[in-house]
């Protein structure tokens, strides 16, 4: 009976006690996260507003989060990271409590501002947590550990706040803030007593700060480029497969359920094989199968060929997107290391802002192909930037 367990033993020995804790936390907090992707359907269905109103309510949130990111950031170089996080996941689960009970169109755009703002400093301090509660040799596989969380509780949020909204929206919102909750006891029960790690590891840089980082600032427009290479995904490629590919919407949805899938089983295995290589090599690889996989959808037809492509840039992602923040992380300093990660966070938010009305402009102009052509020129563009950015 016992032999059935060690795989498991092996995992949960693989990974430090603290990983498994932020694991669990990113976890429930996308679960929470179904408000997010209900409340286009929310704002249009059950308030009845135009969808011109909708677009820009949605684009408030973008904004929050933008301004989020940086602010996270630059607090926790002066607050504790653990107490500034139990605050504002306390503030977010009343901002979602609101969300569902509040119907004048003023104070949704001040709530969503809000929410987007909290959202973006709550990402931005996660990843100031794995810096400050993991060793150095755990962070990348810490990484790795939490990319699977977020991408089962995004699966699973999916589901259940579909469940819910054919019951009553309202109770998405009241879902969520309950899910903010639990990982708030969560979090303040597993930190309480514990010890961060020290972060003066690092010999002194003669004053070095993410503006003059030279190295740093080259890993920042290398995020732009996969950023707005990336996010496409979301915004175009349901459109695409219907428009291109005549796909209805239950394929188009099982292909964003494979590219989960894929991230959930894969993702550790792959990173710690992948240790061996480098960051570069990890950035490098993960680039170009970015641009193949989404450069090849207008050379294709089928399910079989979409599938192939998903495939593809599914596994580039898993490869690229861990290794940039391990890198953050790296070039990040005692007293500024909330600059380092608030300005990649919000470089992060400014593409997922951006890349949606830059990619319908083109899809507009120009057609579906150029969209994903752009993309494979913006992956391969990133790479001159990684070898500029990253030692080998």
């Amino acid at each position: 009976m016992t032999r059935w367990f060690a795989p498991f033993a092996r995992l949960y020995t693989y990974f430090c006690p603290m990983a498994w804790v932020l694991a669990a936390l990113i976890f429930i907090s996308r679960l929470s996260a179904m408000v997010k992707l209900f409340m286009a359907l929310y704002l249009r269905q059950a308030l009845g507003l135009p969808i011109e109103t909708v677009g820009w309510l949605l684009s408030g949130y973008g904004a929050g989060l933008l301004i989020g990111s940086m602010g996270g950031g630059l607090l926790s170089d002066h607050v504790s990271s653990s107490r500034l996080t139990s605050a504002l996941f306390f503030v977010s689960a009343w901002v979602l409590i609101a969300l569902g009970l509040v119907t004048t169109l003023s104070v949704l755009a001040g709530l969503l501002l809000f929410s987007g703002l909290l959202d973006g400093a709550i990402r931005t301090l996660h990843q100031r947590l794995i810096m400050e509660y993991c060793q150095v040799s755990q962070r990348a596989r810490t990484q790795s550990l939490n990319r699977v969380a977020s991408n089962l509780g995004m699966a699973v949020a999916g589901v259940m706040g579909g469940v819910l909204a054919q019951v009553d929206f309202r109770w998405v919102f009241f879902a969520s803030a309950a899910m903010t909750l639990s990982a708030l006891i969560w979090f303040v029960g597993a930190t309480l007593h514990r010890e961060v790690q020290p972060l003066d590891e690092c010999p002194d840089t003669g004053g070095r700060t993410p503006y003059n980082d030279r190295a740093f600032l080259w890993l920042l427009a290398a995020s732009v480029l996969l950023g707005l290479a990336f996010e496409p995904v979301y915004s175009m490629l349901g459109n695409y497969l219907l428009d291109y590919y005549q796909l209805g919407a239950e394929i188009i949805g099982w292909q964003f359920a494979l590219n989960a899938l894929l991230v959930v089983v894969l993702q550790i295995p792959l990173s710690h094989w992948c240790e061996r290589w480098g960051a570069r090599w990890q950035l490098l690889a993960g680039s170009l199968l970015l641009a193949c996989g989404l450069g090849m959808l207008p050379f294709g037809s089928g399910v079989f060929y979409v599938c192939l492509s998903t495939v593809i840039w599914t596994i580039g992602e898993i490869l690229f997107m861990p290794t940039l923040n391990v890198l953050v992380m790296q070039r990040a300093q005692t007293g500024r290391s909330g600059h380092y990660f608030g300005l990649f966070s919000m470089c992060w938010s400014a593409s997922v802002l951006v890349s949606p009305t830059l990619g319908g402009q083109l899809y507009g102009y120009f057609g579906g192909h150029s969209v994903w052509f752009g993309c494979a020129i913006l992956a391969m563009l990133s790479i001159p930037l990684v070898y500029r950015s990253v030692p080998s």
